[in-house]
């Protein structure tokens, strides 16, 4: 069973005081983040800054704390992106092979620590919609992120995929979140509900999850000609895969199963489409200057696909 604050428990050190950030970003980190153009391009994704709206008990926070807020926000998001991107593709093949069977069935097309990761997810992503996409108050969705075990197993989880991005060679263009951890886990230590004794569980159960999706990518590759055959043999076939990262990585599987090293090149791969996707949505909106609204984040269609 997930653990989550009860209401009747005391307040957190951040619910006592909601105007202070419980993520800490040194200004060394901050700044290699400022200076990481693929950072900054996933933040522009996100929102118009223009209609950034704070809630009531974070409205009247200085302008430096919102800035600390956004930023937190940024980051939740830009480390989540490629553990969805990774969910969006599964499901495309699940999709592809089942046809027009029941969503919950899905599932079934993996096997193993694959199935039970793929399940997670799916139940995840749909409790957790709006926290997923970032929506509403930037500083809402940071302390959302420590309210429930679930949120912060999947920041554990998109944190370890995240590190493993060092073990590859080319992602020096890629943002590093290697501190992030361990920003988590000094405020879930210092929280009088979580406190200390817990982080071990938090890590196994994160650790336990990020076996089930390398499993869940390995599968899906293996599957994924199959999917394709089988989307483009029916009527009204779903999104097909064979556009994805993981139809790209097909070759990757042989050459580096053994060396271990292929999920970072998975996760640099999220990376590129979601960029690529960032630069064409660009260009969308300057061939459609009259439009009113800012360009739809990429990363939506991980929830809608």
């Amino acid at each position: 069973m997930a653990l989550h604050r009860a209401f009747s428990f005391p307040l957190s050190h951040v619910e006592e005081d909601e105007r202070i950030p419980p993520l800490a970003v040194s200004k060394n980190d901050a700044a290699k983040l400022r200076s990481c153009e693929a950072f900054q391009i996933i933040r522009g994704l996100l929102v118009d800054k223009d209609v950034v709206e704070f809630c009531s008990q974070h409205f009247h926070d200085s302008r430096q704390d919102k800035e600390a807020w956004l930023l937190q926000r940024d980051i939740t998001y830009a480390l989540i992106v490629p553990v969805l991107e990774i969910y969006r593709h599964a499901t495309q093949v699940a999709n592809a092979l089942l046809g027009n069977r029941h969503i919950f069935d899905l599932e079934l097309v993996f096997r193993g620590e694959a199935r039970g990761a793929f399940s997670w997810l799916q139940c995840f992503v749909h409790e957790e919609e709006d926290w997923c996409l970032t929506r509403g108050c930037p500083g809402c969705v940071v302390t959302h992120a420590l309210q429930a075990e679930p949120t912060i197993r999947m920041i554990l989880v998109a944190c370890r995929l995240s590190e493993s991005l060092a073990q590859h060679h080319n992602t020096s263009h890629l943002p590093m979140f290697n501190f992030w951890s361990q920003a988590m886990k000094k405020a879930l230590d210092e929280d009088p509900f979580w406190g200390p004794k817990l982080w071990k569980d938090f890590e196994a159960r994160a650790q336990k999850l990020e076996k089930g999706i390398e499993d869940l990518v390995r599968q899906c590759i293996e599957l994924a000609p199959m999917a394709v055959d089988a989307a483009s043999s029916q009527d009204s076939p779903p999104s097909s895969p064979k556009s994805g990262f993981l139809m790209r990585a097909k070759p990757l599987l042989s050459q580096q199963e053994q060396q271990k090293n292929w999920i970072p090149m998975i996760v640099a791969g999220c990376w590129t489409t979601l960029l690529a996707d960032a630069a064409e949505a660009r260009r969308e909106a300057a061939l459609s200057p009259s439009s009113l609204s800012p360009p739809a984040p990429a990363f939506t269609r991980c929830i809608s696909s």
